[in-house]
């Protein structure tokens, strides 16, 4: 079943790109929703059998929230390559990956890598993290997949992107209780929970980006000077019926530079770090796009917080071309993302920087299986085809 809404106002391409991906958090019925090419209305596509009215009722509220106070600003794009690689991008490129068994499809949003795609993260990574340990100084972390959800609640998390959240339960400390889920689950594939009150509120969350546990970790310092850090991580973002091959994991890794300290040496590292990534992008003869973007706030928080990050230039996007979408429209997906946060987060954990302020933050990110999807696409599986930066350590018995 379908039917079809009109829009509040007008909106552009962008605002409809945004509508269409917080869709699927508007109702769980919502199977798809497509703005039209006219950008005036929506076609919605029903769950079997959906109650259609209780839909529309929650799809005209999350439209009247996404699109009435939603104020356009017009996103730039700072930089752009071009590969030299003139044969054309491979197309299904997730499906040859596994077929391969290159990538390993485990769950929901949920992948392994082997052989020359596991040997591409890893190459793509190191190459990374030596680009923040000798261009920034960046001194290497590990942390935890768990953060506190207490430190996700400071950090403003479950107020913008509460949709995104993935909690971590436990069975609450009761014996009774514990004996009635283990019975509900004796024989079962499937997991039973035979009483919610078994479930205590979540003391943790799985971390949805690898910087909040670097602020943390400083939480009441005051800084002699600017502070680097680089490291790597498992990430979390639920994405409903968004997730799909490497575009879109639930569970994916990222390789993160962060900046702690003063206002203008953040925004310079920040700039100095978008020519390091241009320089690394040259290299590996990817075809790519650096602009203006903002992150996927909830629907009633949306048009205030998307108009404050893009007014203020607080996040650009590295965007890598992958294989068209449908009708063969050429299509990006974001694969990195240069990000200043001004001293929010040196206020909520009493980061004092070196010119005695609150300190500014920022931070690069590399989405690695995104990587890995963008390049198998424009370089395909070939090994005379891959630039010679990346060749021998992907394929190295083609050396």
């Amino acid at each position: 079943m379908k039917f079809t809404l009109p829009l509040p106002k007008i909106v552009d391409a962008d605002l409809a790109a945004d509508v269409e991906k917080q869709a699927p958090y508007a109702s769980p019925n919502v199977r798809k929703l497509r703005v039209a090419a006219d950008f005036t209305s929506v076609e919605v596509e029903l769950e079997p059998g959906a109650d259609a009215d209780e839909v529309r009722g929650k799809v005209e509220r999350f439209l009247t929230t996404m699109v009435s106070k939603y104020r356009a600003l017009e996103r730039k794009e700072l930089y752009r390559n071009v590969r030299r690689d003139a044969a054309p991008y491979e197309t299904g490129v997730y499906e040859e990956l596994k077929r391969r068994g290159w990538v390993l499809e485990l769950g929901r949003g949920q992948v392994g890598l082997a052989g020359p795609a596991l040997a591409l993260s890893r190459t793509l990574d190191e190459a990374c993290a030596e680009l923040g340990r000798t261009r920034f100084g960046a001194a290497e972390a590990v942390y935890p997949s768990l953060i506190p959800a207490e430190v996700l609640g400071r950090c403003g998390y479950f107020s913008s992107f509460p949709q995104a959240v993935s909690l971590v339960a436990h069975l609450v400390e009761d014996y009774d209780l514990i004996e009635e889920f283990r019975q509900a689950n004796v024989g079962s594939p499937q997991l039973t929970i035979p009483r919610a009150a078994a479930i205590p509120t979540p003391e943790a969350c799985l971390t949805p980006a690898v910087c909040y546990h670097c602020y943390q970790s400083l939480e009441g310092r005051r800084l002699t000077s600017g502070h680097t850090v680089t490291s790597n991580g498992k990430c979390f973002r639920y994405e409903s019926k968004n997730i799909t091959g490497l575009d879109r994991l639930w569970d994916f890794t990222m390789r993160e530079v962060i900046f702690v300290g003063a206002e203008a040496w953040v925004t310079e590292r920040r700039q100095a770090a978008i020519a390091a990534v241009l320089e690394q992008v040259a290299a590996w003869d990817l075809d790519c796009v650096i602009e203006t973007a903002n992150d996927p706030f909830f629907p009633t928080v949306h048009a205030t917080k998307t108009y404050w990050q893009v007014r203020s230039d607080l996040k650009f996007e590295l965007r890598l071309g992958v294989e068209p979408g449908s009708g063969g429209a050429p299509r990006t997906i974001a694969c990195g993302s240069f990000n200043l946060h001004e001293n929010f987060f040196g206020k909520t954990f009493g980061i004092t920087a070196d010119d005695g302020q609150p300190a500014f933050t920022g931070c690069v990110g590399w989405g690695l299986e995104r990587w890995v999807l963008a390049a198998f696409t424009q370089h395909g599986f070939t090994p005379a085809r891959w630039p010679e930066a990346l060749r021998g350590k992907i394929f190295p018995s083609d050396r």
